[in-house]
């Protein structure tokens, strides 16, 4: 198992077309239904989950800047015992679509740990984002092998489970 986010990186950048493949490999197969699928992506999230600690990682944090609601905003400006405008000011920035987003790196982590961890914002809750239908967000997935180890090896588990042949999935896509 990876843990290291600079090795993950590195292997995710080395497997890059592997990782594409598998991705339209699963998005045209359809043998496998969404209920399989997500119970083979549950099953590893949930092995892997329990071996790796997020908080000496914190990744996610360092490199991505989720965008927040009205209510990611106001449960963190009370949290930091803030109104919304001043926690506009002092901690976020407005984003290419005009959404306030918290920047990466994300000014609320302490070394490792979010100071305002029970009041996180949604994407932050929800991240990686394992839980949703993995096969409509299978990209984003793919993307955040290079920033999750979580998610690195969780495709990578996927691969021996659904039993995927990469010898000749590049052929096809050419």
């Amino acid at each position: 198992m990876v843990t290291n986010p600079t090795e993950v990186q590195r292997l995710a950048e080395e497997i890059q077309d592997e990782n594409w493949a598998f991705r339209a490999w699963i998005k045209s197969n359809f043998d496998l239904d969404e209920e399989q699928l997500m119970s083979v992506v549950q099953w590893l999230a949930e092995d892997v989950t329990a071996q790796i600690d997020c908080t000496t990682c914190a990744n996610c944090c360092q490199v991505l800047s989720p965008a927040l609601n009205q209510e990611d905003m106001q449960r963190l400006a009370r949290a930091l015992d803030l109104d919304v405008p001043s926690l506009q000011t002092m901690y976020l920035r407005q984003g290419e679509a005009g959404k306030w987003e918290l920047p990466a790196p994300c000014p609320l982590l302490d070394d490792k740990l979010c100071r305002v961890y029970d009041a996180r914002p949604k994407p932050c809750r929800e991240y990686p984002h394992l839980h949703s239908d993995f096969r409509a967000h299978s990209i984003a997935r793919i993307h955040d092998t290079f920033i999750c180890p979580i998610v690195f090896n969780v495709v990578e588990g996927m691969k021996v489970e659904l039993d995927w042949q990469d010898n000749d999935e590049l052929d096809w896509l050419d």
